[in-house]
Parts: structure tokens; sequence; C-alpha cells
């Protein structure tokens, strides 16, 4: 991997710090002593880390980082599972910052006065470390450096907020898809935004009120898909906050995925139990046109649900996304990751 396209080791430390507030702001002997436990728990002879060591491994400046240690800490501060492989890669692969090449060889950079590097700090002088994070030019530093605000839990207020406005936004595009008569769906953007920022359980409440209110949109049969809604709340949820799922944008596009065949597995089976394949929605010309084909219904039903189960998730899951980053930019969203919190802030190398 080329230099140019490795992140610094002020990068690196500015997510790792971020993470920490994340968390509360976890002393450093309780991290240290967490990490022993860890240790001791797999069966390993090694003793923990330091609490200066572990306060070393916050502080900007650094020149190199150890790879296994960052991985245990971001463990120990809570950071979901598949997502510690890539902490310590990031880690692992980090370079110098340009300030701290400069300082060590008597050079400036960009042509200005090189940033000294930070004096080394032998004791901790308080849990709190203090001062700026330094930045550095290239576009992830700048991020986080932008980003480096303390971001809050969510409360009550703001958990009912935005579930309110995720079940107005499920009614809306449910009477927009009605009028219009769209071969969509659009009655998860909401249920897809509660279960990811406040959890999946959440997100079911949400899903069952959207489908009952649903009622007077589309007929009672719209309780039956509730249970489409359902699922969809769980597998996003749970993707997202547990197995790290929205990370990284591959990982969220495989999420949405996951999340349309999942509703397809729960509404084909209505569908064909109980309303002889179809309910007069748009997007089921399809069973019509694959059954002029000679399909049978079953397969003719799956079809064009998987198509156009596919296309309304990928299409809602993106407009979810946007949502989700605008909240997760001021409040703690567990799972969501770096690059998509803030998805739209993302600047070339070099721009101003």
């Amino acid at each position: 991997m080329a230099d140019a396209d490795r992140e610094t080791c002020d990068v690196v430390v500015a997510d790792l710090r971020r993470l920490r507030a994340e968390s509360g702001g976890m002393p450093f002997a309780e991290i240290a002593s967490r990490i022993q436990a860890n240790r001791r728990s797999v069966g390993s002879d090694a003793t923990g880390p330091a609490r200066t060591t572990v306060f070393e491994a916050f502080r900007p400046g650094r020149s190199r980082l150890d790879a296994r240690l960052i991985g245990e800490i971001v463990e120990v501060l809570g950071a979901p599972p598949a997502t510690v492989p890539e902490w310590v890669a990031r880690a692992g692969y980090a370079i110098p910052s340009a300030h701290v090449e400069a300082a060590t060889k008597g050079t400036r950079t960009d042509g200005a006065d090189a940033t000294p590097a930070e004096p080394a700090e032998s004791q901790p002088a308080s849990e709190q470390l203090s001062g700026p994070t330094p930045v550095v030019s290239t576009a992830p530093a700048m991020q986080a450096s932008g980003d480096a605000r303390p971001r809050r839990q969510l409360g009550p207020r703001q958990i009912i907020l935005i579930m309110t406005a995720s079940i107005l936004l499920n009614l809306a595009g449910h009477l927009a898809v009605s009028y219009l008569r769209l071969p969509l769906f659009f009655d998860m953007i909401g249920t897809a935004v509660t279960s990811i920022v406040v959890g999946p359980w959440a997100g079911v409440l949400v899903a069952i009120i959207t489908n009952t209110g649903g009622v007077w949109l589309s007929g009672p049969h719209s309780i039956w898909f509730s249970l489409v809604n359902v699922a969809g709340a769980l597998v996003w949820g749970y993707g997202a906050r547990r197995f790290g799922m929205a990370s990284t944008l591959p990982r969220y596009f495989l999420l949405t995925i996951l999340v349309a065949l999942s509703c397809s597995a729960i509404a084909v089976p209505i569908l064909l139990g109980l309303f002889h394949g179809g309910v007069g929605h748009a997007g089921e010309s399809i069973v019509w046109t694959l059954q002029m084909l000679g399909q049978p219904q079953g397969l003719a039903v799956l079809g064009s649900n998987l198509v156009n189960s596919l296309a309304d998730k990928l299409i809602t899951g993106f407009v979810a996304l946007v949502a989700v980053a605008s909240i997760a930019a001021r409040w703690v969203v567990p799972g969501i990751g770096d690059r998509l919190r803030r998805p739209l802030s993302d600047a070339p190398e070099g721009s101003a």
C-alpha cells in the first residue's frame, strides 16, 4: 500500500479519542484493567498494559501505533466486534503524521512552519486528555478534526421525536405510493431510521403503528404486512448495531440486500396463502407478465416481489442513511462507522 493511500497516526488517534468520548470517557486505568481481564479470559499469561501505556495510545503526535493494543482498546470501549479487525489494520498501516516527520528531520512542510511534535508525557496529569488534535493535510484528518466535538447519548425526548417522525415518514411514503400507483413500497424509510438509531425493537413498534395506520390508506390487508415491516426492522436494527453492518458503505449495501430478501421471505407466503397472489399493488404487473409467459403462480409472485423489494429497499436504505448520518453527527449511534456518519462532508484531498 502506497504511503499516499495510508492514514496517519494522528487520524487513527483522533478516531480513538472520539470512540472513548462516546463510551462515556472511560478512565485509562479502567481500560488497562479490562484489557488485562480479557487477556486472562483467553488463557494468556501476558499482564495487562500499564495505565501510562494506554494513555500514550491516545496521545497525538505518535510516529507509530501498537496495532494489537489499539484493537484491545476499541474492544473494551464497546466498538462492534466486526470493526475491531479494521481498527487493527488501520493502526498497523498508519504512518507518521506530516508534522512529526518534519520535526524529526528539521524540515518544513507545504511551505509553512512545521508544527513541532508534542512532548511525550511520562505520566498523565489527569484522566482527561487536553489540547486539540493536530490537523494534518489529508481528507480523513480534516473530517476527523471537523467531527471532533463530543456527541451525546439520545434522551427520551429525542427518541420520541425520532420515532414520531419515522411513523409520519412511513405513512407519507405509503400515501405517495397509493396515490401515484408506484411499483414500490416506500413504507419503511422511518422503520430503518428508528431501528438503526434507537434500536430494532423501537423499529418494530414503528412498523406496527405504520401498518395499523396504513389500513385507511390501502385496506385491512395492511395489518398482515406489518410482519414484513417488522422483519425489516429487526434485520436493519440488529445488522447495524450488533453485527457492524453499517460501519462501511459496502457492508451497508449488503445489509439492505439482506433486508430485501427477508421481507420477500415473509411477504410471498402471505400473498400466496391469504390473497391469491396479489392485493392490487402496482408492482404486481410483473406477476401477470410472468404468468402469461407460462410461469407458475408461486414462481411469478416470488420473482415479482423480489424485483420490487430489492429496488425498494435499496432506495429506502440509502434515503434512510442520509437521515441516520445527520443524527449520528450529533448523537451517539452504535455501529455507524466514521465514513458513514457524515457521508456528504467528504472532500477531495487538498481541498479547502
